[in-house]
């Protein structure tokens, strides 16, 4: 029996295209199994809004957290607005004016930026986040030792 170049090369063929047509068949779905839910990540230099802060997930962190228009709790002619790196204080009433200042989220006052640190530094001043939600947001000024509390707007 005398085999060919030829006839093995054919062969081979035929085993590769028989092996091509066989599909794996799905494995069958379980009735209880529920859809994974798809968190999506945000994308670098995007500011959070009320609505993605309204979905608590591991991607939210304080400086995302914190962006956004607040009001002074006890002053309303005292607001905050806070658009990236940039925190601008705002003081109303007779002769309005704009203090803008870079942010940051820090570790601590000293320490190294971590955007889910619990202080933040804006110019030389450092702040202690005490508590941020959807709405609200308590913070202390640790020179002064003067806790603030904000309201979004």
């Amino acid at each position: 029996m005398k085999i060919n170049l030829h006839q093995i090369f054919m062969l081979l063929c035929c085993c590769f295209l028989l092996a091509c047509q066989t599909e794996p068949k799905p494995a069958p779905a379980s009735s209880t199994a529920a859809p994974a839910p798809t968190v999506v990540p945000p994308k670098p230099g995007t500011v959070a809004t009320p609505a993605d802060i309204s979905r608590p997930d591991k991607m939210t962190n304080n400086f995302q957290r914190m962006q956004g228009e607040w009001q002074q709790a006890d002053d309303p002619n005292k607001e905050l607005q806070v658009r990236g790196k940039v925190f601008v204080e705002i003081e109303g009433g007779s002769g309005k004016s704009e203090l803008a200042n870079q942010f940051k989220m820090v570790k601590n006052c000293e320490g190294p930026v971590d955007l889910d640190g619990e202080f933040f530094k804006v110019g030389k001043r450092c702040f202690k986040l005490l508590n941020i939600s959807i709405e609200e947001m308590e913070v202390e000024e640790l020179q002064q030792q003067k806790v603030i509390k904000y309201i979004r707007i």
